[in-house]
């Protein structure tokens, strides 16, 4: 047999046993009959994929079915075994780090966060690209520490972070919110540690999430679109996350919808970002209140969007224009992503989630007003909040959605020679 025939193989065993294990992990209590028939796989097959399964521990026989008709005979069901080995997800945010350990069906066992400066040098001098690598894996060790789990036991690390990301190779190639240019963050982490280490665009990681765990569980075609300190969005289309040819896809908070506009953080001007993100609205409510405006917010000494949407509740004007102009922006740039997909379900989150209907109410009405005829007819717009640990868990699940997907459908990471390969199979 040739090297390229093992080779084939190979990636084939690996297949069929990832294929085994996502329906265990989606689906069980599941007999194997049922996996056999739902993966087309013989049941011989199915039998010793499970049968190595339980070896290693990732598999569990718990209990039986009702009888299948042959003399009384129950099906053997079976579960993963969520506690066969724990992941870490980290969020590299504007304001902090946040760390979350999981199990393996993705419950955040414990949480930690590390602040990061906000403003002015001292924050220009942390978010260099060397001191952010220090400072998350200090905060892994930090988090590791706490919770005293067996290093051999953890998988993997999933790290999400704005901007262009090339999962493959570990490197950021922009990330606005820093100011970083094809930075490898992963292959230095994962060096630290011994262990693969998975990048990936931040909204992509709440992406993941929701296919996996959340409100798209089972949706084909949908788009998760963060809204919060930026704009960016991702996008799963035939059940598999989309990542473009660069990355790069999902960015259409960089969509330029009005030319001469307001500068945005990655360079140009007028992009959707710039008129209706959270730093947009406090640009233009400090902008109106330094013009002598009246308005409840003029009393506030640090603003937060949770004042912003208060004041609006209370009758406040210039908080319901500033809210409203906002989310018709947002409803621009999400129209173009409704036809241009065309997608079953839009899930939106983020830290603007708490400006609530004065910013969606006009989101909504201006997004299905100008969808292309019959696309936003049927399409079903979820919003949810997403604190910090919403977003590392999001990034465990990126080395989750690696352990339980076929080999061919996500990219493998090029690890250091250091770091060992993701070890399920």
């Amino acid at each position: 047999m040739s090297q390229a025939q093992k080779s084939d193989r190979t990636l084939m065993k690996q297949a069929n046993q990832s294929l085994v294990l996502q329906l265990i992990q989606s689906r069980g209590p599941i007999s194997r009959k049922d996996v056999a028939t739902i993966s087309g796989l013989s049941p011989a097959s199915v039998t010793g994929i499970t049968g190595e399964l339980i070896e290693r521990g990732l598999v569990h026989e718990v209990g039986e079915a009702e009888g299948d008709g042959r003399a009384g005979r129950r099906a053997v069901l079976l579960r993963l075994n969520p506690h066969a080995g724990f992941v870490v997800g980290v969020k590299l945010a504007t304001q902090s780090v946040d760390c979350v350990l999981t199990d393996l069906d993705a419950n955040v066992l414990r949480a930690a966060s590390t602040p990061l400066p906000d403003h002015g040098a001292a924050a220009q001098t942390a978010y260099a690209p060397a001191t952010m690598i220090q400072v998350t894996i200090a905060a892994i060790e930090q988090l590791l520490s706490a919770t005293q789990i067996a290093r051999g036991r953890l998988l993997g690390i999933g790290i999400g972070v704005n901007g262009i990301v090339d999962s493959a190779k570990g490197i950021s190639h922009f990330a606005p919110h820093y100011g970083w240019r094809n930075v490898p963050l992963a292959d230095p982490i994962a060096a630290h540690f011994g262990i693969p280490v998975y990048l990936e665009n931040d909204a992509r990681t709440l992406t993941i999430a929701e296919q996996w765990f959340g409100a798209a569980r089972g949706v084909e075609h949908f788009a998760a679109i963060a809204v919060g300190y930026g704009i960016g969005a991702g996008v799963v289309t035939n059940g598999q996350i989309y990542r473009g040819a660069l990355g790069g896809a999902g960015e259409f908070g960089h969509m330029v919808i009005q030319p001469d506009g307001p500068p945005c953080s990655c360079g140009r001007r007028g992009c959707i970002e710039s008129l209706a993100a959270a730093p947009a609205m406090m640009r233009q409510i400090e902008a109106a209140l330094a013009e002598g405006e009246p308005s409840v917010l003029a009393q506030i000494e640090r603003l937060s969007l949770r004042d912003v949407a208060a004041a609006a509740d209370s009758g406040d004007d210039l908080a319901q224009r500033v809210l409203s102009t906002a989310g018709r922006w947002l409803g621009v740039g999400v129209a173009s992503v409704v036809n241009i997909l065309n997608p079953q379900l839009l899930i939106i989150t983020g830290e603007a989630v708490q400006c609530g209907r004065w910013y969606f109410e006009p989101m909504e009405t201006t997004l299905r007003a100008m969808a292309f005829d019959g696309l936003a007819d049927t399409l079903t717009i979820h919003i949810e909040p997403a604190g910090n640990d919403m977003w590392a868990r999001g990034a465990a699940c990126v080395v989750l959605n690696a352990l339980f997907t076929s080999p061919i459908h996500h990219p493998q990471p090029q690890f250091n020679q250091q770091s060992r390969a993701l070890a399920l199979f």
